[in-house]
């Protein structure tokens, strides 16, 4: 089975409640794209049209191997339409309020599996009314962990541990493979010249060049180096560590919950989920919490949370990120509910795949609440 082959395959669409208004000091833009991260997408579109950074505001991220659809507020009124190859944005009225997570309601998906093998087809339908009726457990997936994708550690626990040249190099020193040439280019070349920061600045992307100045001018500042970072990538950072903390809890708790759960490995771990019906303490308004310095917690869960810290080698008071007092940068406290349950979940008739014709394709539509993970749903269709 394949996914993704092409954008066209993956089809995510935002479903917000920001009311529009005929005047008003934003103007709600819609933006199409393909091949571009929502970040990325972002900061050209403001260099390109000239407008700060700091005027756009969104509700959500959307995956870069997509066709998604999202909608950015920008400070003032806005009435051209921007469009270049893969980024369509167009404006679609005005607002009182920048754009935000409140407003966004959650999104609807249209998805596209090819190259699909009679026992894929066979999964996917007698794990379809199952997921209707009792939804999935609501883990992060893998796209929250593109800081952590080289599988050296997070950038935040090193930071919550006060770690500050471990931080670093894990941002400097190790390539993903969806780096481009130039950027592995430079975090080889940092993980060798690791402290020789003027030649390091040569051969450093853009992205990277704030930080190395700040280590030119101190060569073990590394607390000011870390603040050059957009305060934006800092807290991604933050909240993937909580979402793999959030991730590792809710996997044995599940499990203690189950003799038989499914496990589908990941490449932070593995999930579990609940084979039958989930256990009757883990419904879709159980909430729980994403871990800051000051969440509290108890019993059997309380439990587990602690022997999570524990093999992390964090504590609780760590979360404070006391030794780096930067404003607007921290673990924030959220809470998120332990199962949800796909809206509108249709399934096609497996079809003739016109891209592998000796095999089949089949579509599946349906709606989530913000924050949860479409790709989650397909893997406990698949599960076998």
């Amino acid at each position: 089975m394949k996914q993704k082959v092409q954008p066209e395959d993956f089809v995510v669409e935002e479903l917000t409640s920001i009311p529009l208004k005929n005047h008003g000091p934003f103007t709600l833009v819609k933006l199409t794209k393909r091949y571009w991260n929502t970040l990325d997408a972002i900061d050209y579109i403001a260099r390109e049209l000239g407008i700060p950074r700091k005027n756009f505001a969104r509700a959500g991220l959307k995956d870069r191997y997509a066709l998604s659809t999202q909608y950015l507020t920008i400070k003032g009124r806005w009435h051209r339409t921007f469009k270049t190859e893969n980024l369509h944005m167009i404006p679609v009225g005005h607002t009182q309020r920048p754009m935000s997570p409140f407003f966004l309601r959650g999104n609807h998906f249209m998805i596209t599996l090819r190259d699909c093998t009679a026992k894929e087809i066979s999964c996917i339908e007698h794990n379809a009314p199952h997921v209707r009726m009792h939804g999935i457990v609501n883990y992060f997936d893998e796209q929250r962990f593109g800081s952590a994708r080289h599988k050296k550690g997070f950038f935040a626990r090193e930071l919550a541990r006060s770690h500050l040249q471990g931080a670093l190099k894990l941002l400097l020193c190790y390539p993903y493979k969806e780096d481009g040439k130039q950027e592995r280019h430079f975090k080889r070349y940092c993980h060798e010249h690791w402290g020789q920061w003027r030649d390091c600045f040569l051969v450093a992307p853009a992205r990277y060049r704030k930080i190395i100045s700040a280590l030119i001018e101190k060569p073990r500042g590394y607390k000011d180096a870390i603040k050059t970072i957009d305060r934006e990538l800092l807290n991604l950072y933050l909240l993937a560590y909580q979402s793999h903390l959030f991730n590792e809890t809710i996997r044995e708790y599940v499990e203690t919950l189950t003799d038989d759960p499914v496990r589908i490995p990941y490449s932070l771990g593995t999930f579990a989920f609940f084979r039958d019906h989930p256990h009757e303490q883990c419904t879709p308004d159980r909430m729980i919490p994403l871990l800051n310095e000051k969440s509290q917690f108890s019993g059997h869960l309380g439990s587990i949370i602690q022997s999570v810290l524990d093999r992390e080698g964090i504590t609780r008071k760590d979360f404070a990120l006391r030794k780096m007092r930067f404003r607007g940068v921290r673990f924030k406290p959220s809470q998120r509910p332990i199962i949800i349950v796909p809206r509108a979940l249709t399934i096609t008739d497996p079809h003739t795949d016109e891209l592998y014709p000796h095999r089949k394709k089949i579509s599946i539509r349906f709606d989530l609440p913000a924050g949860s993970y479409a790709t989650l749903v397909l893997k406990r269709l698949l599960a076998s």
